[in-house]
């Protein structure tokens, strides 16, 4: 927003565009691709169980989403358009750095290029950037253990390591050919392409991250999504105020959807929630009725980073998203991670590490694990 409010033209491809109906500064283009990225993003929802094993299906699984999804994308007419434009051209490029193919975009506009990373420290990113990523030495997001480690546990997040590294390494030919096909045959293979990036840009702040030497074009922007308070929804608020033994606040994030969980899974949730003196927000994601009890109070969607600085909460349960451990963190609330995608596993070990929560395993989850957890972290009084 601020490289429009200074008056610059800019184009952004998105699935969430931030202007409706025409309502966009003049200066702002925004490519609405959000009905086909949802559609696709949901084919990613089976591969989300709860089990650590889990996490080698969601990089496959991950990576022939990237290329079904930017294959859709690019065929939007309006991104069409501006592809095949060649009197078009740009100051600069900002990409999402996850989805590598779309440095074929460098090769068109001949413009430096910025990646943008909503994640941590992502392997591909850091060392198109030149950074180290020796796995004995340093973590990456994909790793689920990360402190004081035995023989054993090493040993399996070496193997892990590697076997992420040949899917992505593997995929990297299919990558070659959809670049070809969206930007021309005359498009360089991704290992040059790689070569055209200026800037690493980080939403991660590197305390969270830890020791890890980088490059000085790589930048961490820890909180780049963190807004000014707002005031809460009357009805939000009056239910905070009135909740005098404090609030639990029960939320999976955007790409967990609770009403997935297996039957016995929300069974656990139900009855210990009935058991606390605490109320409780659930953040539910369908029309679907929960057995609750009169203490929880059932919201679709629910402004997190405002509701976290209400001092009567006491507690987040999280799946250990990147952008809520942050929010969490600068709201002072503590946390119990229940890790089932991605880097989540990542983070929730930090909780542990940093003393500011506590990690479950979904798949091992049980009534006296969950509610002991509760007691136990809100009654820490560190």
């Amino acid at each position: 927003m601020d490289l429009i409010k200074r008056g610059h033209e800019v184009t952004v491809i998105t699935p969430d565009p931030y202007f409706k109906n025409d309502s966009a500064p003049k200066n702002l283009r925004e490519i609405d691709v959000h009905d086909i990225s949802y559609k696709i993003g949901k084919d990613f929802i089976p591969t989300i169980t709860g089990s650590e094993d889990d996490l080698i299906n969601q990089v496959v699984a991950m990576a022939g989403i990237i290329s079904d999804l930017l294959e859709k994308q690019m065929k939007v007419k309006d991104v069409r358009d501006l592809i095949v434009d060649k009197k078009r051209q740009f100051d600069l490029i900002l990409l999402e750095a996850l989805f590598e193919p779309l440095l074929g975009f460098t090769h068109i506009f001949k413009a430096p290029t910025v990646l943008v990373s909503s994640f941590g420290p992502f392997i591909g990113s850091y060392e198109i950037m030149g950074a180290p990523t020796h796995p004995t030495v340093y973590h990456n997001m994909f790793s689920q253990r990360l402190y004081n480690l035995n023989l054993w546990e090493k040993v399996a997040e070496l193997y892990k390591y590697f076997r992420i590294r040949y899917i992505l390494s593997s995929r990297e030919e299919n990558y070659n050919k959809l670049i070809k096909s969206i930007f021309g045959p005359d498009t360089p293979p991704l290992s040059v392409l790689k070569n055209n990036v200026d800037m690493l840009l980080l939403n991660v702040n590197p305390i969270w991250e830890g020791n890890h030497p980088v490059p000085p074009n790589v930048i961490h922007m820890g909180g780049l999504h963190q807004k000014p308070p707002k005031e809460l929804p009357k009805d939000l608020q009056q239910y905070l105020d009135a909740s005098q033994n404090g609030v639990i606040y029960f939320s999976f994030g955007t790409n967990v959807l609770p009403s997935a969980l297996s039957q016995e899974k929300i069974k656990i949730f139900e009855n210990v929630f009935s058991q606390l003196p605490y109320n409780v927000i659930w953040k539910w994601d369908s029309n679907e009725k929960v057995e609750k009890s009169k203490n929880v109070k059932i919201y679709k969607w629910l402004p997190q980073s405002d509701l976290l600085r209400h001092p009567n909460v006491k507690l987040f349960i999280t799946q250990g998203g990147l952008q809520s451990t942050d929010e969490s963190i600068t709201a002072g609330v503590p946390l119990i991670g229940i890790p089932m995608l991605a880097d989540r596993w990542y983070n929730t070990e930090k909780y542990v590490h940093h003393k500011i929560g506590i990690k479950l395993s979904l798949e091992k989850l049980t009534e006296n694990q969950l509610k002991n957890a509760i007691i136990e972290v809100i009654e820490d009084k560190r």
